[in-house]
């Protein structure tokens, strides 16, 4: 694909080259639909191209619209187009196949524009979180699905671990955000045996970690927002809520906190 430019859409012309656009959409359709196209697809194929070459029919562009993640390299190399080939000789399904096949891809959608534009558009995935397992990272999307790819870092993402929590993490987060004063605090959150999560808050290593129940966390997460409205719960030298008993709560301090706290002296009758 040396020489061809992988360019982001700007405006195009829906007028141009109309005609021509219809008439090889027809051609097209009752080409590949007859049983004299099956007997001589080869010679046939290799007559539109050139065809196509005498009409001044030849990729010249390749107009890309949604393209974020996806680099340009990556679409050269899955296209394997050439700038000055005919625009005919494009497969279109394959391309998209190909395309669709890249890490960060949602959906594709190609089209030729005649006389010299290949039009792609791409919505990508959008990742909410990123996976961590036998150490390696990626990222997981909005789908809950990981994204073929690995990254070295979070980008201000919620770190998640467990065999399941890809799946599990739409769920985590969409409950998260209901109580946005807490949601800015959450860097990472495990599976607990593929049936609850532990949160932690602030800091991945030292935070305080949030144990929550396997039934209706989302309740047990505006629980422990309220205490943290009504009574400045963590705001205290913390390491641990336990959330998973509704009728009960359990914090554990800091060491130091502990040291700290008054002991009770002892009197003789």
């Amino acid at each position: 694909m040396r020489g061809l430019k992988i360019r982001s859409m700007k405006r195009i012309s829906p007028f141009a080259a109309a005609a021509v656009l219809l008439i090889a959409a027809f051609s097209f359709l009752w080409f590949v639909n007859s049983a004299f196209y099956a007997e001589k697809r080869e010679s046939l194929s290799f007559f539109l191209h050139n065809t196509a070459l005498s009409a001044d029919l030849k990729l010249g562009e390749v107009y890309v619209r949604g393209r974020g993640r996806t680099s340009p390299k990556e679409l050269r190399d899955v296209l394997k187009a050439e700038r000055g080939m005919p625009v005919t000789a494009i497969d279109i399904n394959q391309a998209r196949e190909n395309i669709q096949r890249l890490p960060w891809v949602k959906t594709v959608h190609i089209e030729r524009r005649l006389p010299h534009i290949l039009y792609i558009r791409i919505t990508e995935r959008t990742p909410v979180a990123v996976w961590q397992n036998k150490g390696l990272y990626r990222p997981v999307d909005e789908d809950g699905q990981p994204v073929e790819t690995f990254v070295k870092k979070l980008d201000g993402l919620p770190l998640v671990l467990g065999s399941d929590a890809p799946e599990r993490t739409p769920d985590l987060l969409r409950f998260i955000a209901q109580e946005p004063e807490l949601s800015p605090r959450v860097k990472a959150a495990v599976r607990i045996g593929r049936r609850r999560w532990n949160v932690l808050l602030d800091d991945i290593d030292k935070g305080i970690t949030v144990r929550l129940p396997e039934k209706d966390p989302a309740a047990a997460w505006g629980r422990l927002a309220n205490l943290n409205r009504t009574q400045g719960l963590l705001s205290r030298k913390i390491t641990m809520v336990d959330l998973r008993q509704p009728d009960k709560l359990i914090v554990h301090l800091e060491d130091d906190a502990v040291k700290k706290r008054p002991t009770r002296s002892k009197t003789t009758p």
